[in-house]
Order: C-alpha cells, then structure tokens, then sequence
C-alpha cells in the first residue's frame, strides 16, 4: 500500500515504476490501445461489467482466487477502459506482489464524485491507470512525431480529456 507520508511526485513516480512491470509482464511492447481487461486479467483478476449505480465507476474485492473487479456498463468505452486501468493499480498498490492475494475482505469502491479525491491510494491508481494506457515514453514519441491530440486520443483509446490531464501531469 501507497506510503502516505510520499509526495504526490513520489506517489506518482511508484505508480509509473509499477505500471512498466506490469506491462512488461502482461503485455506486448509496442502494442496499443492497451487492453487494461486483458492484462488485469492476466495478472489474476477477474473483470466482470454490472449495474454499479448513478455513482459508481468500479470496484475491487478480494476472492479466494484472487480479486474480483466491477466495472459499471453504463461508461463510455473509453472511461471504462481508465476505470479498468484505475482499478488494477489499486490491486498493484495493495499487494504485495503480483502474485500475492488481497488482503481478505478488501473492498475498493470508486465513485464518480469527487469523494475520495486528493488520497494517496487515488493518485497512485489514476496514475497508474494513466501510465499503463499512456506509457510516458510512447506519448513522447507520438508528439515528437506531431501527432494531433485527437489522433493521439485515439491511438491510447482514451478521451481527449484523459489525454490533457495526462499531457499535464507529466509537464509535456
């Protein structure tokens, strides 16, 4: 679990080291849209799409095999990619290692309020979720080569939005 005694730039650079081992494991180098279902799922976590609620985006409990995630249906599909991706870095910030099961009784529940914003645990997993969609060397790269913000968009399957806070985030 996340250290809160960490920085935001601290927080943030463990969720990026954290999100390249994950992709180096579970994913092809050099392949994008990353399917964040796809490699949650091949980390050990079982995804399943449900009815969550007006104020829910997803949810991680922890099951005897593993974790199970929920994401509600009602997202765009860009969105529930980033709530995918949101909650496998709250599974690699909860565990010990990848291998290592949840603590049992875990339960991990993201709104779409702002509750819970500013928390060391939320910025390590949207973090995480931005680095493993939108690895920091690979945004890099399609900018240096002018790729346009809707065109890049599209190349990460992520929204503009996402895409901007990303840009952001890491000062590019």
């Amino acid at each position: 679990m996340v250290d809160s005694n960490l920085s935001y730039p601290e927080i943030r650079a463990e969720a990026r080291k954290a999100a390249a081992a994950v992709m180096d494991l579970y994913w092809t180098p050099g392949r994008f849209p990353v399917d964040p279902v796809q490699v949650s799922r091949a980390v050990g976590v079982e995804v399943y799409s449900a009815q969550l609620g007006n104020d829910t985006y997803g949810m991680l409990l922890s099951a005897k095999a593993g974790a199970d995630m929920y994401l509600d249906v009602d997202q765009p599909p860009n969105r529930y990619r980033f709530s995918c991706a949101h909650e496998l870095g709250h599974y690699v910030d909860r565990t010990s290692s990848l291998d290592a099961p949840l603590e049992a009784g875990f339960v991990e529940v993201d709104k779409r309020s702002d509750d819970g914003r500013g928390k060391p645990g939320e910025v390590y997993a949207n973090e995480f979720a931005g680095s493993l969609l939108m690895p920091e060397d690979e945004l890099k790269s399609q900018l240096d080569a002018g790729t346009s913000g809707v065109a890049l968009a599209r190349y990460f399957g992520v929204s503009l939005s996402a895409l901007q806070y990303r840009r952001q985030v890491l000062g590019i």
